[in-house]
């Protein structure tokens, strides 16, 4: 019994000890802040793009048309069918709501888009309930 409490005394300090997820600055902060407000400034509200997705031990590539703003549909890149599985999909609004509650946790990274400012890679580390998190999107065109 004591050398299980043990090992996992020293599992627990080593998970610990291997803790990479680094703070969320105030300069991450207004870099999303940026971001969010040139989307919100782009003249298209319909479009398509390319996202995937990796939580746990579940991954998906898929493509997403948006129109007014509403998810209208969705394929999965592999199998050109809609996925399998019903879920809901975000939009880039969507995703700027996420990474905004994400970054008040902590532990998240953020990339973007230079010309409209979405969010092109989106990571959430150690602070999730649901384990890491893991999203990519590319090849956005508009539609309007």
């Amino acid at each position: 019994m004591r050398a299980l409490l043990l090992s996992l005394m020293a599992a627990t300090l080593a998970a610990v000890a291997c803790n990479t997820t680094r703070p969320v600055t105030a300069a991450d902060r207004a870099a999303l802040q940026q971001h969010e407000d040139q989307w919100a400034q782009r003249t298209f509200h319909s479009y398509v793009f390319d996202y995937s997705e990796t939580q746990i031990n579940t991954n998906y590539n898929v493509r997403i048309t948006v129109q007014n703003d509403t998810v209208a549909s969705v394929i999965d890149l592999h199998t050109g069918q809609p996925p399998a599985l019903p879920r809901t999909w975000p939009t880039i609004d969507a995703l700027f709501n996420e990474a905004d509650f994400a970054v008040l946790q902590g532990g998240v990274f953020l990339e973007y888009d230079d010309q409209y400012g979405y969010l092109t890679f989106f990571s959430i580390q150690n602070n999730n309930p649901a384990g890491q998190f893991l999203a990519r999107v590319s090849n956005l065109q508009p539609l309007d």
